[in-house]
């Protein structure tokens, strides 16, 4: 959800620095279609008023076309905002875990890495890092490993498995000397389903978004309240909320803003 507001922030920046390019090239070229359309309507013999009209015609939709050109966001802008919604989903599936004792932090930022958290979940369970995949289906499973549709999920089971292990090294090493701590990573789908519902991969778990909270309710008690107190307090140290700043004036707009779509 960050990543989007960060992203969309940049955009409209990018956007507003090249406001004064669009106004003027769109003024020249309905300037140059009213001209042509006037030229055309005198050899044509046509009366001055339809000429007019004409002319304003092709004035009002030049400017119609730029106007929806220039507002219209890019195409990687609505793919991170359905990623956003799709996060949305999930943390909503996940506020019921509070009334079990769990402390769920959404947008967190993880030390060396430009990415982020989408939900670190706490609770007498453990651990849970929880990333939200909005792949629509189906899901499915071959001697090439986990597809949704035609996209590969291997490099996505990869980085979630990654994230599980330096969240789980970096609250370590927070925590007082004897502490053990082995955070879960899950893959949320909130438009799909893995196959039969439920699937291990890689030391990934992977459930539909509705069914996470469930799952882990159901994983058994390891930690007491005290426990719970501690380890959030600790992770909510290493792993700030991500941050959604403003655009440094002194970076180009476009620069930063292809950088992150990049990412």
């Amino acid at each position: 959800m960050a990543e989007y507001r960060r992203c969309r922030q940049l955009y409209v920046v990018e956007r507003k620095d090249r406001a004064t390019r669009a106004a003027v090239a769109a003024g020249v070229v309905a300037g140059v279609a009213a001209i042509v359309v006037s030229v055309f309507g005198v050899l044509l013999s046509l009366s001055t008023l339809l000429i007019l009209q004409l002319a304003l015609g092709f004035v009002i939709v030049v400017l119609a076309v730029a106007a929806t050109r220039f507002f219209r966001s890019p195409p990687e802008i609505e793919s991170w905002r359905e990623d956003a919604e799709a996060e949305r989903h999930t943390a909503r599936a996940l506020e019921r875990l509070a009334r079990a004792g769990y402390t769920v932090l959404h947008d967190r930022s993880i030390t060396g890495s430009a990415g982020n958290i989408d939900h670190l979940v706490i609770g007498p369970s453990g651990a849970w890092v929880v990333e939200t995949a909005a792949h629509r289906g189906p899901l499915r499973q071959n001697r090439a490993g986990l597809w949704a549709g035609k996209v590969p999920l291997h490099p996505m089971l990869e980085l979630v498995a990654w994230m599980g292990e330096e969240v789980t090294n970096q609250l370590v090493a927070e925590l007082p000397a004897g502490w053990q701590v082995c955070v879960q990573p899950v893959i949320a789908f909130a438009r799909a389903a893995p196959p039969h519902g439920l699937a291990v991969l890689d030391d990934v778990v992977l459930l539909p978004a509705t069914g996470v909270a469930d799952y882990i309710l159901t994983a058994g008690v390891l930690l007491r309240p005290l426990d719970v107190a501690v380890l959030v307090d600790a992770a909510e140290r290493v792993f700030p909320a991500y941050p959604v700043n403003g655009p440094e004036p002194t970076w180009p707009a476009m620069s930063r803003l292809r950088g992150l779509l990049r990412r």
